[in-house]
């Protein structure tokens, strides 16, 4: 576990918009701070990032729970070894919160692991996706939180899954920053008719944000026949307008660059060209 995971965790397996990421990271950080001038709990000198234990944590959380109330009732406590401006997330639970989180992340890293021996044993994309999808608990559709809570994870994975497929970067444009690029399922995750393939390394295609929303909304497909880009009659309606060449019609007719291992299934490509695409 790092900083950077713990973030993008929360970024991603939170609800949207929820801001708990970076206030989460800050509450870890004043944790670091304190912690080791108590005893009670032998941390040998590392910081929270890198304890995997979930029993540990608990044991930190009941901890630190306890030095809040003695905060509380203005008695010493493991936090007035901070500075005074960091008082205010103990009191208003953030360190709590953020240990809790810390767990989730920590249990969502080993889900990680198995998930990866998944992959790394199975060479048939299909069973791969089916193997995936019962490690995840995704067999069941709902809305609650709990759904969507193995949903996301799920989602999470894949995308991590697709990343990795094309060495972490755009089949488009090349671009190689992981806070700009995302999983584009070719037969989207909402068709509950192909729900088996949601989590097929075929089914993916690593893009940029822009593409990945111009993929999704089928204004872009990519041909069956030669996988290079065809633009909808919705995009080309814009010719003229002075953003066009620079972001679309730069790539009319370019070719993906394939990933090395997961090829896209050219039959999920031509699903997605007449069930998604707008049309030429």
């Amino acid at each position: 576990m790092d900083r950077l995971g713990f973030i993008d965790f929360n970024t991603r397996l939170s609800p949207e918009n929820s801001g708990k990421a970076d206030s989460y990271a800050r509450a870890i950080k004043i944790l670091d701070e304190v912690l080791p001038y108590q005893d009670e709990i032998d941390l040998q000198g590392q910081s929270l990032y890198a304890l995997h234990d979930v029993a540990v944590l608990e044991a930190i959380l009941l901890f630190v729970n306890n030095e809040v109330r003695k905060m509380k009732n203005n008695e010493p406590n493991i936090f007035d070894y901070g500075k005074p401006n960091q008082r205010s997330y103990p009191l208003k639970s953030f360190c709590s919160a953020a240990l809790k989180s810390l767990m989730k992340y920590a249990q969502f890293e080993l889900e990680v692991k198995e998930a990866d021996k998944i992959v790394a044993q199975e060479t048939n994309p299909r069973t791969i996706s089916t193997k995936l999808i019962a490690h995840f608990d995704l067999t069941k559709e709902g809305e609650d939180i709990e759904s969507e809570r193995k949903r996301r994870k799920g989602q999470e994975y894949f995308r991590r899954m697709i990343l990795a497929n094309y060495g972490g970067r755009c089949a488009l444009t090349g671009i190689d920053i992981p806070q700009l690029l995302l999983a584009s399922h070719i037969i989207p995750w909402s068709d509950k008719s192909h729900k088996r393939e949601r989590l097929n390394p075929c089914n993916g295609i690593c893009l940029s944000a822009l593409y990945d929303k111009a993929f999704d909304k089928g204004l872009i497909t990519f041909s069956p026949d030669d996988l290079s880009v065809q633009l909808s009659s919705v995009l080309r309606e814009n010719e003229s307008k002075e953003y066009f060449d620079r972001h679309f019609g730069c790539i009319n007719g370019k070719k993906i660059t394939l990933p090395t291992e997961y090829q896209p299934n050219l039959d999920f490509l031509a699903y997605h060209r007449d069930k998604v695409f707008v049309g030429f």
